[in-house]
């Protein structure tokens, strides 16, 4: 089941049925998509981690590597290990990045399911 995309049809799309232990094991896994996003907002938010991390590394260390690279006195084995960290410090902003856009479609998604769930219960 697709929890990200089942909000996002119109309503001629297929009704999504769920028993109750898929709703819950659906709820849960929500919110655990949520709580990691809320940790990665809090740490975002830390003053050491934003200097050291966000500051220190996703923005200033790309571009260090990128003048090095780019004053063409760089051998070959160099150039290729500045490639490799510039590709782990895009891997990591994505990362970080990730958990906080699926936990802010994982708070859509349950909102959507709690509603369901509600309009569930009143149509029996």
């Amino acid at each position: 089941m697709d929890l990200y995309n089942a909000s996002n049809g119109t309503e001629e799309d297929e009704i999504i049925h769920l028993n109750l232990d898929e709703y819950e094991e659906a709820k849960e896994s929500l919110k655990t998509i949520i709580a990691r996003a809320d940790s990665a907002r809090r740490i975002v938010a830390d003053e050491d981690f934003n200097k050291l991390i966000m500051i220190g590394y996703l923005s200033d260390e790309p571009k260090r590597l990128a003048e090095l690279m780019s004053s063409g006195r760089l051998p070959a084995a160099s150039m290729e290990s500045c490639t490799r960290e510039l590709d782990a410090i895009g891997r990591f902003r994505n990362f970080m990045k990730m958990n906080i856009e699926q936990g802010n479609m994982a708070i859509d998604e349950l909102a959507f399911l709690e509603e369901a769930r509600e309009e569930a219960i009143l149509a029996e």
